[in-house]
């Protein structure tokens, strides 16, 4: 049955006892001899519900698991969920929640980065441990934060990284446009895939940043068709993503591969019917950090097992991106031991070095390193079907 049935829209402060409580055993909060306290939550009500239901599901699905099989070392888990609407005041107001009236032992959750950036002050101040369920923007994990600990499918950087390798080693351009936001994220983007093409001698004969807010990108795709660029990389999130394919596609510029980093294609589909021009996904890319797209076996296995604990549910694209997170909690609790703390958690997160099977690459940190994983695929979209393009493109942490 799925988890929300039942339960208020909007609603916040919903416990899911999946363990049984004991005697304390440490001077950490939300440790006892059998259970272990974590705080998941992410947007399950407003507009950018689409962005953490599902992996907010997930991660329980995955917490859910490990308590059927026995625990880790012991002890079982106690998700405390909350709904965080993807607000920066909602996000605190629940971060301070379950540190002072849950006591919560770390925290996991957070879909949204411009909001959860609002919380890390007070959670580094705290001194709790905190996973990013599947936010993943730079300015979240670089510079890094002593607690902190995200972008599990990866940051702006890396998904910069894998269009511009792709788009050098693959399409063999030599003249490129970019196209991102005037914001952080776009900042991070345009850097990086300013670096990467220079190394590369590929010329960037167009860098337009724009509003994120943006209702009309006439101007800034008229110029970029001006500079007759080999290949188009966009940064852009899902709305004015649209409306830089219908553009593209007014255009008559489809013999040009259009590149589109993923946060502007959440769910291909609903990308394709508001684009509303076939035409215009002829010569589409997009990245990707997750090998559900090009294996089958996999895609079904998490789909299958979603299924299982959420039979009422169909689990939408954005699903497998809270798996990562929980994978890593869950490896790093067992590299921490029986003696767990906060801070053998924080150190055990840091020496983590795995590669699950629905990832790009490895998860990876480090004692000046918190951003988890750095590679990325390229797909081909045209408006129905995806296909998994060769290589994976890894950002040397450098550009």
């Amino acid at each position: 049955m799925d988890w929300l049935r039942g339960m208020k829209r909007g609603s916040i402060g919903v416990t899911v006892a999946l363990g049984i409580s004991g005697p304390s055993v440490a001077a950490d909060p939300g440790l006892t001899d059998n259970e272990i306290v974590i705080g998941l939550f992410g947007p399950l009500s407003g507009p950018l519900v689409g962005f953490g239901l599902d992996p907010v599901n997930a991660a329980k699905m995955w917490y859910d698991d490990i308590n059927k099989k026995g625990g880790i070392h012991g002890r079982k888990f106690r998700l405390v969920i909350e709904d965080d609407k993807c607000t920066a005041n909602d996000l605190v107001a629940v971060v301070k929640k379950l540190v002072t009236v849950d006591n919560v032992f770390m925290l996991h959750g957070g879909s949204c980065t411009a909001a959860l950036t609002a919380a890390q002050e007070y959670i580094n101040r705290e001194k709790v441990p905190y996973a990013m369920l599947n936010a993943a923007g730079d300015n979240a994990v670089i510079p890094p934060l002593h607690y902190t600990f995200g972008a599990f499918h990866g940051t702006q950087r890396a998904y910069a990284a894998a269009l511009a390798g792709f788009a050098i080693q693959q399409l063999k351009v030599k003249r490129a446009a970019v196209i991102v936001h005037d914001d952080d994220y776009g900042k991070a983007n345009l850097a990086t895939t300013e670096a990467i093409l220079k190394a590369a001698n590929v010329e960037v004969v167009a860098a337009e940043r724009i509003p994120p807010n943006i209702t009309d990108v006439t101007a800034p795709m008229l110029k970029i068709r001006a500079a007759r660029p080999d290949v188009i990389l966009s940064g852009a999130y899902p709305a004015p993503a649209v409306l830089i394919a219908q553009k593209y596609g007014e255009y008559g510029m489809t013999a040009i591969p259009l590149m589109q980093a993923v946060q502007g294609i959440p769910t291909p589909g609903v990308f394709a019917r508001n684009v509303g021009n076939p035409a215009a996904l002829e010569n589409f890319y997009h990245g990707w950090s997750f090998t559900d797209v090009g294996d089958e076996a996999i895609k079904k296995k998490y789909a299958d097992m979603y299924k299982s604990y959420y039979p009422d549910r169909e689990a939408g694209p954005f699903m497998i991106t809270g798996l990562p997170s929980v994978m890593a909690i869950t490896a790093a609790l067992e590299k921490a031991g029986r003696n767990l703390t906060r801070e053998s958690f924080v150190a055990a997160m840091e020496a983590l070095d795995f590669k699950p099977e629905i990832l790009a690459g490895p998860i990876q940190f480090g004692k000046d390193r918190r951003d988890a994983m750095r590679s990325g695929f390229v797909v081909k979209y045209d408006g129905k079907t995806q296909k998994m393009m060769p290589g994976v493109y890894t950002w040397n942490g450098k550009d």
